[in-house]
């Protein structure tokens, strides 16, 4: 072959190459996994949209009486929601899906531990930028979401023992679940797959935060499939929620001992 006629096949190694569609696309290969996993994810967030509202606690608990800790128990309902459509649910689909396990779900211990002061840096290095942002009155009047948090000892305890729960199923839903048990098919193109819905639950929450939850699930998501664990990313997550209620109770002066 001369130089001529191998310039000429690199040049044809450049064209594009036409995509032709599949003849039967369901037989592809791991397509119903993947869609019994897209399809529960998707149910998960109705529930956690719908089942998991004010409204429907109201429908079923309608309010008889003045009820000090009405809100609160608005919050455990929302928070059991979460559980089921995030954890139950999805946990029960790996469970019986054929070929998938619920330990896929990115269950394992020890790639946190070896990872373990990785997540510290992590939070070390938001950390300046959670007191920037919670300097702001949009800030304080957001947070803590339960607001009568710093009432008592009782309520903060309470509230932020669920709140931990609730990110607990956050992280095995979109790093567990979708990371994982689309990572069996996908590889870490799961990644970025997870992150779609995951950034559309922050749309009710401030501008920075649901633009920064694109990076955090990016970062969470990779490290998750690295290291085959979601706990590091319970523990950032938790921790960076409760520094951030604290710092809005703090701002308020409502923190439990400032009340008089």
């Amino acid at each position: 072959m001369n130089a001529t006629s191998s310039v000429a096949q690199s040049s044809g190694d450049l064209q594009p190459v036409e995509l032709r569609p599949l003849g039967d696309a369901a037989a592809a290969p791991g397509f119903w996994p993947i869609a019994a996993i897209c399809v529960t994810a998707c149910a998960g967030l109705l529930i956690n949209q719908y089942g998991g509202s004010e409204q429907t606690f109201a429908l079923f608990f309608p309010p008889k009486y003045i009820d000090p800790y009405w809100v609160l128990r608005v919050k455990a309902w929302w928070v059991g929601s979460i559980l089921i459509g995030f954890v139950a649910l999805p946990g029960l689909v790996m469970a019986v899906l054929p070929g998938a396990r619920v330990r896929d779900c990115n269950l394992g211990f020890r790639g946190f531990r070896d990872h373990f002061w990785v997540y510290v840096g992590l939070y070390g290095a938001v950390l300046p930028l959670i007191w920037i942002v919670s300097l702001s009155p949009s800030f304080t009047a957001f947070y803590p979401m339960y607001g009568q948090a710093g009432r008592s000892w009782a309520d903060l305890l309470m509230w932020e023992g669920m709140y931990a729960g609730q990110f607990i199923a956050l992280e095995f839903f979109f790093r567990g679940f979708l990371v994982g048990g689309l990572g069996r098919h996908l590889g870490m193109f799961a990644v970025p797959v997870a992150v779609l819905p995951y950034m559309m639950l922050h749309f009710s929450k401030l501008l920075p935060e649901a633009a920064a939850s694109v990076v955090a699930g990016l970062v969470l998501g990779y490290l998750a499939w690295k290291t085959k664990s979601i706990w590091g990313g319970v523990c950032v997550h938790c921790a960076v929620a409760m520094t951030m209620d604290m710092l809005a109770l703090a701002h308020k002066s409502e923190l439990p001992w400032q009340h008089r």
